[in-house]
Formats: structure tokens, C-alpha cells, sequence
């Protein structure tokens, strides 16, 4: 996530925002903003619906947190750009960037272990758990 930090200004100025997603309570959330400097908000979780709707939860690690994930969503939440990634072994935000500097019709290939992108439209459902958490945990983001 540092890098993700220090490559904040950089995405934005190509117009897209960032959100991180965290099981963690609000309170541990906003301990982990603190600590690390988050530009960005910290999105809570903890009921996971989000993390179970992407398929992202690995149930083995303290009773269950989401597997590091990278999406890039378009306007209509079709997801264009994916990278499941492990604690080891993160994304490769050159080329992350590469393609959102203008590869955009096609998911470019990171490495073997990626599997190919495929079309994930949570349900109005799922956007509606999301939602309610965010109102009932609050949306954090760093003050300036």
C-alpha cells in the first residue's frame, strides 16, 4: 500500500480515484490510516460483503480477511483491469499505470499466476450492504 501512496498524486492527475477496503473495525481503520499516511480513505468491512462479493476472502487468516486485490473500475462497474494478488507478491504498478495511461480496451497480462479478467457486476444487493456499511461505519479519509 506505500506504493499505492506514493503514486497517489500521479493517479489522480489521470483522473481516478482510490479506495482501500478493510475488514478491521472503524477504529483499527483509522489507527492503519494514521500510521501509514492514507491519502485515501479506508473503506470498513467488517460485516465483508464486499470482500465475499469479489471473491476475495481467505477464511484461513485471522478468522477471515480479504486476499490484496488491485480493480480498476469503469463508470458502468465493469471491472477492466484485475490483479489477485498475495502478501508476497503485489501488482506491478508500472504496469497498472501503463494501462490506465491508455491500454484501457484491454487487460494487459502481469504475470502467470494472474488468471484472466473477467466481467464482475456485484449485485444492486451487494452495492446495498456496501452502502449501508459505509453510512453505518462512516467513509475515512485522511485530513489535509
Amino acid at each position: 500500500m506505500a506504493e499505492h501512496v506514493r503514486r497517489y498524486d500521479e493517479l489522480t492527475s489521470l483522473g481516478y480515484g482510490l479506495a482501500a477496503i478493510s475488514v478491521d473495525p472503524p477504529e483499527r481503520s483509522r489507527a492503519l490510516e494514521g500510521q501509514l499516511g492514507l491519502p485515501f480513505p479506508l473503506l470498513c468491512d467488517p460485516s465483508r460483503a464486499a470482500v465475499e462479493a469479489f471473491d476475495l476472502l481467505n477464511e484461513k487468516e485471522h478468522g477471515g480477511i480479504a486476499y490484496p486485490a488491485t480493480f480498476v473500475l469503469d463508470r458502468d462497474r465493469t471491472v477492466r483491469f484485475r490483479s489477485l494478488d498475495r502478501t508476497a507478491s503485489r501488482v506491478d504498478l508500472d504496469a497498472l499505470f501503463a494501462f490506465l495511461h491508455g491500454s484501457r480496451g484491454s487487460v494487459p497480462v502481469l504475470a502467470p499466476a494472474t488468471p484472466p479478467c473477467k466481467r464482475v457486476v456485484p449485485t444492486l444487493r451487494d452495492w446495498a450492504r456496501i452502502t449501508k456499511n459505509a453510512i453505518r461505519y462512516g467513509v475515512r479519509s485522511p485530513k489535509a
